[in-house]
């Protein structure tokens, strides 16, 4: 990793951290809040359980995260004169780090809380998360959260820079044809039987594809950027 790469990482990484600080800070509170419901509800309404997802709201996060790596960092790199290889690989570096570090602070949330709900007799709090499908624990959850994670922000990475090359009408345009095809194949019902069959056999190699598909996408922004410029069309 070059100089100009760490320059960027760490500039666009400042930025970043004070936001997700902020989103842990309000994720934190809603947790909180409704552990307090449901402890006030404990034993005073019968079998009330609450569930609650925390991937739910990391994979939301990392989602815009993705999209606004684009639009923040583009412009700044290109105005800083770094060069576009240089940003595309700062990009990749960014995206993996962030969605291991998202999927250990998400587990490693939720591993506290549950034991601090053990303690106080919170027993009808009830997490659920993607890893319950294969072994549900502290590891198995970063693991499956950081290739998910991966995969949100190269998918969103990608529609940001189609949205920043091609402006609104080129990216609208993919879209209403992925909107089409999805409404086709749900329609049709091969892709509501795909999504059965999927979830029906999930193991540990579906999210490894999960990932693949993440750096598949990931190539395909290069050409993308490769001419990018500052002035993005609209």
């Amino acid at each position: 990793m070059n100089n100009q790469i760490k320059g960027m990482f760490y500039a666009y990484s400042t930025e970043i951290i004070r936001t997700a600080k902020i989103f842990f800070a309000i994720f934190i509170g809603c947790i909180i809040a409704s552990a307090i419901i449901c402890y006030l509800l404990l034993g005073a309404v019968d079998d009330f359980k609450m569930y609650f997802a925390i991937p739910f709201g990391t994979y939301f996060n990392v989602g815009v995260v993705g999209v606004l790596l684009v639009k923040g960092s583009v412009p700044f790199g290109l105005k800083m004169g770094a060069t576009r290889k240089n940003m595309y690989l700062m990009h990749l570096y960014f995206m993996a780090v962030y969605s291991f570090i998202m999927a250990f602070l998400g587990s490693t949330l939720q591993q506290i809380t549950e034991w601090i709900f053990n303690i106080v007799g919170v027993t009808n709090y009830i997490y659920v998360h993607p890893a319950m499908l294969l072994t549900d624990n502290w590891v198995m959850r970063i693991v499956v959260d950081t290739f998910v994670m991966f995969f949100i922000m190269a998918l969103l990475y990608l529609i940001g820079l189609i949205f920043y090359r091609t402006g609104l009408a080129g990216a609208g345009s993919l879209l209403g044809v992925l909107l089409v095809v999805i409404l086709y194949g749900v329609f049709e019902g091969w892709m509501i039987q795909a999504a059965v069959d999927l979830f029906s056999n999930i193991t540990l190699m579906t999210f490894v594809m999960l990932f693949l598909i993440g750096i598949v996408l990931y190539l395909i922004g290069f050409p993308f950027i490769r001419k990018i410029t500052i002035v993005n069309r609209r």
